[in-house]
Formats: C-alpha cells, structure tokens, sequence
C-alpha cells in the first residue's frame, strides 16, 4: 500500500482509505498537478507550497525563502519542460534544514504531481525528488507540430519504430534511427 500520509498535515483530516487515495488529495488540494511544460500561470507552484507551509506550521521567513529561490530558478534560460524541475529543486533546496520537503509522485505520464510532505528517511525515499529514476522520456517533435513521447524503463532501448500520432508520418528510418531529431531525459 501506498503511503500517501507523508503528504499530510495535522489538520488536514482526510481519510486515506479510499481507493482513490491519490485524485482525493489532489481534489482536496494537498497535491498539485503540473504540467511537464510548464506552470498553468506564473507562480503556481510557489502559491501552493507556501499554502502548504502554513498547514505543517512552517514559518513565513521559509516561505520568503521558497519564492526567492522559486523566482531565481524560474528566471534561467531553460529549455521548454525544464522549468518545472528547475523551480521544485530550487524550492526543495530552500526546504533543506526545515521538517518539510518536496515530494513527486511519478504516474508514468507527462504531469509533475507534487505535494509538501513531512521530510523523513521514509518519505525522501518514496517521493524525494533525488530518489532513483527508473524510466526515460523520449520525444520526437514531428514537422506538422505533433510530439510523439514514449515513456519507457530506463533498461530499454530507445524507440526505433513508429509513426507520429497526429499526421501519420514516419519517425523512423528502415534502420531504426530517428528521422527527426530525439530527445531522451529521465522520466
């Protein structure tokens, strides 16, 4: 069973024995879903964990800490889909010394779920952003705009095979390369 109490404050009174545990926190707000592309609006991922901060008891003083690192990691030059990782280590570094942490839950698809948790041996284990990676992101943007993603186990080999998802075309050669430039990155 999945320990999803780690993501819990004192007060938050929920009940974590419904199958559904993990859509109940995100519905009730003590885990956020963010694109892998980006913040939805400018500071959403700040605005919720210094909501969270409030739920643990954490004081204001880290809360001005997470926006100033947030602010200065959202500020760098990155490439699309580099921002959301850059922003939750900023802020997780910022957490570092205090009882909280950043915790991600990974569902296999192209969403970041976040959560402030309660920072232990336990939960940096289950849900730190440092903890191991298993799976690798590959992507292929097509000509006609479409992005064609395969998520696959980290053993894997990279995809060689395939069509792209909105025209049809080939992504592929008779060899297996790419014909179009791929990308590949820790999922």
């Amino acid at each position: 069973m999945t320990n999803y109490g780690h993501f819990l404050a004192p007060e938050d009174g929920v009940d974590l024995s419904a199958t559904d545990a993990e859509d109940v926190l995100i519905t009730r707000g003590l885990l956020e879903v963010i694109d892998w592309s980006g913040e939805d609006e400018p500071g959403q991922i700040v605005r919720f964990v210094v909501h969270r901060l409030d739920a643990f008891g954490v004081g204001p003083g880290t809360a001005d800490a997470v926006r100033s690192a947030a602010a200065t990691a959202a500020e760098a030059d990155l490439e699309r889909g580099e921002h959301v990782p850059a922003i939750l280590r900023a802020i997780d570094a910022a957490l570092e010394g205090t009882r909280v942490a950043i915790g991600e839950l990974r569902r296999g698809d192209d969403a970041y779920v976040i959560g402030v948790m309660r920072r232990s041996d336990t939960s940096l284990e289950a849900w730190g952003l440092d903890r191991p990676v298993h799976e690798r992101l590959y992507v292929i943007d097509c000509p006609c705009g479409g992005m064609n993603v395969w998520q696959l186990p980290s053993e894997s080999p990279k995809p060689d095979e395939g069509e792209c998802d909105s025209c049809g075309r080939d992504l592929f050669d008779s060899s297996g390369a790419s014909i179009f430039p791929m990308s590949g990155e820790p999922a």
